[in-house]
Parts: C-alpha cells; structure tokens; sequence
C-alpha cells in the first residue's frame, strides 16, 4: 500500500479510498513500493500529485492498447520484450 496525506484540510476515508481506486485504475495495479499520495484541497476541487512522479505509458502490441505490459498474456508480453526500440530523430 501507499501512503495518503491530505494539505488543506481533511477528507472522509470513502473519499480517500475512491481517489486510491481512481489511481490503480489509472496507472495500473503494478505502483511503486513507496509511493506517497498528496491530495492537496482547492475549494471543491482536489489536487492530486504523487512522490516519486507517476507517468501514464500506453503500450500497443500488435493492435492491444494497455496501461501495464503486466496485463497482456505471456506471449503477447514476450512479443513486447523482444521488440526493437528506435530512435527518435
């Protein structure tokens, strides 16, 4: 699990537990070890930002959009692994 603080204020814990769910649906189930939520209270809105950083990567394998490379079956993850990357230029 990771850690939540909340600035500005307080949260009730379904809220809490709702912002955790909308994260692990966003970025995957797959979250680093030590990850610390901050959710941050702007008037009605909520800031959330993350330490360390989180990116969203989409991954395509051979026409199959995924958020984690985790998910595809194990031979459409070795077909991912064996992929050459190429430069940008």
């Amino acid at each position: 699990m990771f850690e939540v603080t909340v600035k500005g204020g307080t949260l009730p814990q379904e809220e809490i537990d709702a912002y955790i769910f909308y994260t692990k649906k966003k970025y995957g189930t797959i979250l680093p070890e030590h990850l610390e939520m901050i959710l941050e209270l702007d008037g009605d809105y909520v800031n959330i930002s993350y330490n360390p950083p989180l990116s969203f990567h989409a991954y395509r394998s051979t026409d199959y959009l995924v958020n984690d490379v985790h998910k595809l079956n194990p031979s459409k993850y070795d077909e991912f692994l064996d992929k050459v990357a190429h430069a940008v230029e």
